[in-house]
Order: structure tokens, then sequence, then C-alpha cells
């Protein structure tokens, strides 16, 4: 494996949070690098299809602009960022990480790995991705107008797609695997009210049916004997996320649901080791939450390595 590189910053993530990290630490006179598994940076912004209302600055902006936005800003800063190959392996204790069999040390430590969608893991739900299979009603919903589709999921997520395939003339089926929605209420009591939108709870999705395209659903209701099929053009998936901290597990202190424990400026329980972005922030995830704790970070880091006063 040979000599590691070695560096004042390693940041693993070039999302929102990775990249505000890197741009305020190469301003405060830190040397970093960044990782990022995705051919470009700006993590989950890819995953946006809907305009933003909330950001400011950037009102209206959907996830291809936020993350041209991003990459043009990483540039103008010169950052170096390495895309296109996964980290292989974190330690912790020696904030090292090898990616493509090269080994990295670095002073410290940054982990902004964000989230990742949830999957249903039944049998078609690869195999069918992209061929009926989707995860984003904003993005897809028109091409399946008029035609039946089976929404699963009871977070605000799931019932707006629900309602957004509805608007489309689409008979929905929302299946939810509890009798208890997450979901905005407002969002539900809409859906309850629209006649083209069926709910049906205490239902798991076992498989996703069809050969080239989606044909159908296959589920099975709490207390019932058999399985049964219904049948869709299309079937969105919205059922959440959960954190990339795999890499992580006996190493960072975590929740039970592997959110990284993070304190005021990232710190973990781990000396010059830091936790930004979604990847620690299960009760905010945003843009700007992840923006703030990038730079709140890079300031941790300039004052712990003697660059500020």
């Amino acid at each position: 494996m040979g000599r590691p590189e070695r560096v004042d910053a390693l940041i693993v993530g070039a999302g929102v949070a990775g990249i505000a990290a890197g741009i305020w630490l190469r301003d405060l006179g830190v040397e970093a690098v960044i990782f990022e598994e995705a051919l470009q940076p700006g993590g989950q912004l890819h995953e946006i299809h809907a305009p933003t209302i909330n950001y400011l600055l950037a009102r209206g902006w959907d996830g291809p602009r936020l993350a041209a936005g991003v990459v043009a800003d990483a540039r103008a800063w010169e950052l170096r960022i390495e895309v296109g190959a996964p980290v292989e392996s974190i330690n912790v204790r020696q904030r090292s990480a090898i990616r493509g069999g090269q080994r990295f040390v670095g002073s410290t430590l940054v982990v902004a790995t964000g989230l990742r969608r949830r999957s249903l893991g039944v049998p078609g739900e690869r195999e069918l991705a992209g061929h009926g299979v989707s995860v984003s009603a904003n993005r897809d919903r028109t091409a399946y107008a008029g035609r039946p589709v089976v929404v699963v999921g009871g977070g605000t997520a799931g019932v707006e797609d629900a309602l957004l395939c509805a608007e489309t003339g689409s008979p929905v089926t929302l299946l939810h695997h509890s009798s208890r929605f997450r979901a905005r209420s407002d969002f539900l009591e809409r859906a309850r009210k629209t006649r083209g939108i069926k709910i049906v709870t205490s239902a798991r999705v076992t498989r996703i049916l069809g050969d080239a395209e989606v044909s159908g659903v296959e589920y099975r209701v709490r207390g019932a004997a058999k399985p049964r099929v219904l049948p869709a053009d299309a079937v969105f998936v919205r059922i959440g996320w959960e954190p990339r901290s795999e890499l992580l597990r006996g190493q960072l202190r975590m929740d039970r649901a592997g959110y990284v424990v993070a304190g005021v400026g990232g710190v973990t329980n781990v000396p010059r080791v830091y936790a930004i972005g979604d990847v620690c922030s299960p009760r905010s995830p945003s843009m700007a939450n992840a923006e703030g704790q990038g730079s709140a970070a890079a300031w941790e880091i300039a004052r712990l390595l003697k660059r500020v006063g």
C-alpha cells in the first residue's frame, strides 16, 4: 500500500456539509482532501426533484441547479475533491481512510457522509428500478398519468407523492406498514378526502411484479392468511432515509438509528473527529443546517490546528 498521504483534514462526503467545511477550511488556511463516492459533488442535492421553498437566497431552485452551484463554488475555491470511488474503510482512532488501495491520514477527520434512501429490499425493486419503480413522483408522475400506481410510505413524502399522482388522474393506492402515520396532518387529511386515493394500512410489500416493466405489487396485510396482488404500472417507494454510517459502527457513538452523536462544532466522542450534516442530524436534516455545521466544524479544526486564535 505504500506510505500514507497525510493532510490537515480528511473529509468523507462532498455534499453541502462537506463542501461548506472544505471552503471554510481553505479560507482559514487548513489543507483538506474531500472524498466523494459519486461522480460529482452535491450529495443529496441530486435527489431533489422539486423547487426549494425554504433555503435562503435560493428559493425556487431545484436539485440540479443547487448541485451546479456547489460544484461551481468548489471549483472557485480550488478544493481538492476525489470523486468516483467509495471509501473502503475508516479507522476513526487513527483518523485514516483507505480509498482505491491508498491510505490517507488526517490530523483531523470529518464525517459528512449524509443519508441514503431506504429501500424495501424485496424482489423486483432493484430489477425494475427505472422501469416503473421510482423514488420521486415530482420527477416521474407525468409518465404514468391516468394509470394505476402504488405509493409505499406513511411519512410526508409518501402522502405527498400520492396526492401528486392523483392530480395527474392516476388511481392511487397508498400502502403503509403501520396504522399510524408520520405525515403532516394537512397532507394526510387531503389524501383521505381525495377520491382517487385508497389508503391501506398495516400492509407490507413482499414483491414487485413485472418482467421488463412493473405490472403489480404483492403485499400482505397484518393478520391476513395470504398475500394480495394489486395491479399497477408504477411503484413510488418513499419510506424515508437512513444514515450512511456503516463504516463507523463500533468506532463512534451513535444513536439507535445509526446517526452519529455530535456536539457543538461537530465534536464527537473521539478527539479530532467531527461529524457534520445529515449523518448526525436526525431532528433537523436540511441544507441550511448542513452548511452551518460545516462552517462551525471548520472553525473548530482551525482553532485546534492553531491557524486562528
